[in-house]
């Protein structure tokens, strides 16, 4: 399969002067954008697809043949399977951007997989769009100037944020946060709570033990919510009802959302806020 594609022609481009990107994920398209803007930028996993559970089709593959740049995470289990087709991408002269090859990623709390969810810190946002630009450039030098422009505005409302972050939570009477699932490895770790998860995937079924542990948590340390994806909703739920703590909605960005990046954020910020108890 992979030989066919990597001797098929260009033939899909919707035209010649179009620069054509595909990413992995909707928060790496969202971020493309704000560097490459003229650029025609496409996302291969649907928003209605758990991306963990994606599994490419031929025509899927065949995209990224097409394009001009691909970007992607890299050995995590959203888009692994990438790797196994970047070296006959780069052969055909496609620019093959894997953040990981850039980014310190962390790993899991159990096990050896790697943590996908970089995009919920808003400094590793400011590294990937970097290495974005830097890419960028390599492949459109002619515009290396509008490329470095966009990267400097949006570097600034990244650290912007991430000040907004620090000041928030810097005053909390709470330190620790239950979620749903296993998403804020990275933001807890960049603002200093403690997160702990019902489960570490939303399909799984929590056990026994760990909701017992959570219930003594709650209990202790008296927590009075837990914040959730859509996806863990039904998870939450049950905790919730057997220990009396509400829910509070936080939005992982990792679907197509009306809002920007800035705004999901700055709403997560303020679900933590209420979570920890921050003056």
């Amino acid at each position: 399969m992979l030989v066919f594609i990597s001797c098929s022609q260009k033939s899909e481009i919707v035209s010649k002067s179009a620069i054509s990107v595909y990413t992995s994920l909707y928060p790496l398209q969202h971020f493309t954008k704000w560097i490459m803007p003229e650029a025609q930028i496409q996302v291969l996993i649907p928003s209605q697809i758990d991306p963990h559970n994606f599994e490419p089709s031929l025509k899927d593959i065949q995209k990224l043949f097409n394009a001009n740049m691909v970007v992607y995470l890299g050995n995590t289990d959203i888009d692994r399977w990438i790797d196994k087709i970047k070296d006959e991408l780069t052969l055909k002269g496609i620019k093959v951007v894997r953040l990981q090859d850039y980014i310190a990623f962390k790993k899991y709390s159990l096990g050896s997989e790697i943590d996908p969810h970089i995009w919920l810190d808003p400094i590793l946002v400011l590294e990937i769009i970097k290495v974005i630009k830097d890419k960028a450039q390599e492949l459109y030098p002619d515009k290396k100037d509008m490329y470095e422009k966009n990267f400097s505005l949006y570097s600034e409302k990244l650290k912007e944020l991430d000040r907004d972050y620090k000041k928030a939570l810097s005053n909390c009477s709470l330190k620790e946060v239950i979620g749903s699932h296993e998403f804020l490895n990275y933001l807890s770790a960049r603002y200093g709570f403690n997160f702990h998860f019902i489960v570490h995937e939303p399909e799984e079924e929590p056990p026994l033990k760990k909701i017992q542990k959570l219930k003594n948590l709650i209990k202790q340390s008296s927590i009075g919510y837990i914040i959730c994806e859509p996806e863990g909703e039904k998870i939450a739920k049950t905790l919730s009802e057997e220990t009396g703590v509400k829910i509070l909605k936080f939005n992982t960005f990792h679907q197509i959302s009306t809002i920007d990046y800035f705004q999901a954020m700055r709403d997560n910020l303020e679900v933590l806020k209420t979570a920890l108890n921050c003056k």
